[in-house]
């Protein structure tokens, strides 16, 4: 529901049968995949993809590294893409103003004082926060 509210057209939930076989509902195929989990490979989600379809990797490893070196050795038109950030000043200003005009909601799992770092950590841990986790002085 969450990610719903947030604009997606269609949502996999990893808690139901065809979130874990990362199956449309549907049986759509996909132009763009925002790929959020660690250790699922790419022949996973290339069954799902248009001819033309990416996936957005957000948390890039060795293997995202070489599953876009394979796929440009193999001139296929799907793509699989690596977000890498690097924030920038201007960037985050940027960010800050779209919050504070309403256009962006940032989701909070949960805030933690810094002497309670380690409760933040586990969370982190679990895999399964909804939203980020916050650390504060």
């Amino acid at each position: 529901d969450l990610v719903r509210s947030l604009g997606a057209d269609e949502v996999l939930d990893y808690k139901t049968p065809d979130g874990v076989a990362l199956k449309s509902p549907s049986g759509r195929k996909y132009d763009v995949i925002i790929h959020c989990a660690h250790n699922i490979p790419w022949s996973t989600f290339s069954a799902n993809l248009t001819p033309k379809g990416k996936v957005v990797d957000t948390t890039p490893g060795f293997g995202t590294l070489m599953s876009v070196a394979a796929k440009k050795i193999k001139c296929s038109k799907k793509q699989l893409i690596p977000l890498f950030t690097s924030p920038k000043k201007e960037n985050l200003d940027f960010l800050v103003e779209l919050v504070k005009a309403g256009k962006l909601r940032p989701i909070i799992d949960s805030k933690h004082p810094l002497s309670k770092a380690e409760n933040a950590w586990a969370k982190s841990i679990e895999g399964h926060a909804t939203g980020k986790i916050l650390v504060e002085p």
